[in-house]
């Protein structure tokens, strides 16, 4: 694949307090996801990447969310669709000095999708986080919907407060290990 221009970025549900939002422990999925799509979206921008917001807000179930973030991407000129996300898992009832991680969902490691996902989860791993690296899951809808080749970031564990703390210390760290690796994939084309 060439060089990567233009990016799709979206917070993967719909706001805080509504149908289909995300996951909320020590932090909400939901609040944060768009906190750092913002700012992914302004340093592409920033460094000369065409970058689009496709979050959606009104989502009136958790299919229509996903459908409307769908349209949203194809709706664009772009090369690669990024969703942000934050897992969950166990709830973690404190602090072990070990963070349960990092990682990068892709449909498959071909091409684009491996090569920035596996890029995107070194970059964040450099913050502390642990790198628990790209995995394949054929069955999620926007990998399966979008028209171009797509990654789904999963930051941290909103269930972990290792991860949590890590987390807002660096949320522009955060965002800067996201563009740096789309950075660092265009320097190797």
């Amino acid at each position: 694949m060439a060089k990567i221009t233009a990016v799709t970025v979206h917070g993967g549900h719909n706001p805080q307090g509504k149908i289909a939002c995300g996951a909320s422990d020590y932090i909400d999925e939901s609040k944060e996801d768009r906190i750092i799509t913002k700012k992914v979206v302004k340093l592409l921008k920033k460094n000369g990447i065409k970058a689009y917001n496709c979050t959606v807000n009104n989502g009136t179930s958790q299919n229509d969310v996903l459908r409307k973030i769908c349209a949203k991407c194809n709706s664009k000129k772009r090369d690669v669709d990024i969703s942000v996300h934050f897992n969950f898992f166990i709830h973690k009832s404190k602090k072990d000095s070990v963070t349960t991680g990092t990682e990068v969902i892709v449909r498959n490691k071909d091409g684009v999708r491996g090569d920035l996902g596996k890029g995107v989860c070194n970059q964040i791993s450099k913050i502390g986080f642990t790198n628990r690296g790209v995995k394949i899951d054929t069955n999620l809808y926007f990998l399966n919907h979008t028209n171009k080749p797509a990654i789904l970031i999963e930051v941290c564990f909103v269930s972990d407060p290792d991860d949590a703390s890590l987390y807002l210390k660096h949320k522009d760290d955060i965002a800067k290990a996201i563009v740096q690796a789309i950075l660092n994939y265009n320097k190797a084309q």
